[in-house]
């Protein structure tokens, strides 16, 4: 049995790789178990596994457990060409005049928190359910109380949200979200006006369906949705540290640049042209 690098989780898209070394971490397993997820777009729709439904001491399915939420590069690709207005289009093409803000440290916001990589927690109880995110320490605490959005907060990166029972379907209602956060590593972007509605439901032991619409009047003339399956992570998986800033050269140093972090280019259409090729070591410039 062969073991990997201690505490590292490596994830692959598109010829990309991305790798972060998790600080302080002592597991050693093998490398299979350790394989983490990572998709150019939402992959294709999942039937159950047929392993039986967990449910919990209410009767309701239980989401609860340690998630592999995969790394989505460009979370619009079954849906391609979105719907945009005159200013959604505008946005999309100028990302190239922009860094993307998560690589300032700055909160990936909904609905990216659930599409940036590394694994989530969810945490469900009788009054709300807790989503535990790895990556930037994000956590969200959705009420399934009866409450709804309050009328006078300031709006916030990762929004207001509440959350109801529709069966066995957690519905989840995100408003209030700012203008500064994007959608996804495609540079896909978002005005403030933009309200998300998650549906997550567990179909097996092992897996979760996820589904998100976008409604944003500013930038889309219609609302969007789409969805796909995040597994259940290996049994010894944890929730880990991690630290955005630190030893964030390229951000202290300022060597960030800007546009997607998938590379796309944009051509002032509705969809983005596939990154250029990357030079290996030793090629001709």
């Amino acid at each position: 049995m062969e073991a990997p690098e201690r505490g590292k989780r490596i994830y692959e898209a598109g010829g990309v790789k991305f790798c972060r070394v998790l600080a302080l971490a002592l597991v050693i397993a093998r490398a299979g178990a350790l394989a983490a997820q990572a998709f150019p777009s939402p992959p294709p729709p999942e039937p159950p596994d047929g392993t039986p439904v967990p449910h919990a001491a209410d009767g309701r399915a239980d989401l609860s457990g340690v998630w592999n939420k995969g790394l989505v590069l460009d979370t619009a690709g079954p849906v391609e060409p979105l719907p945009f207005t005159p200013a959604g289009l505008a946005a999309f093409n100028d990302v190239w005049n922009h860094i993307d803000p998560t690589s300032e440290c700055i909160f990936p916001g909904v609905p990216r928190v659930n599409t940036s990589p590394y694994p989530m927690q969810i945490v469900q109880l009788q009054d709300k359910v807790i989503f535990l995110y790895e990556y930037m320490h994000n956590f969200r605490v959705i009420y399934t109380d009866g409450r709804t959005h309050p009328a006078d907060t300031e709006p916030s990166l990762l929004g207001d949200s509440v959350g109801r029972w529709d069966g066995d379907t957690l519905v989840i209602e995100t408003v209030n979200l700012t203008d500064r956060t994007w959608l996804d590593d495609h540079g896909n972007r978002h005005s403030d006006a933009l309200k998300v509605t998650e549906r997550w439901r567990r179909i097996s032991a092992n897996q979760l369906s996820y589904q998100e619409t976008l409604e944003d009047p500013k930038f889309y003339t219609k609302p969007w949705t789409v969805g796909w399956v995040i597994p259940l992570a290996p049994k010894d998986w944890v929730v880990m540290e991690y630290a955005c800033t630190d030893n964030n050269k390229d951000m202290a140093d300022g060597h960030l640049q800007p546009g997607p972090l998938d590379g796309s280019l944009r051509d002032g259409s509705a969809i983005g042209r596939p990154a250029p090729p990357r030079l290996q070591p030793g090629s001709a410039q």
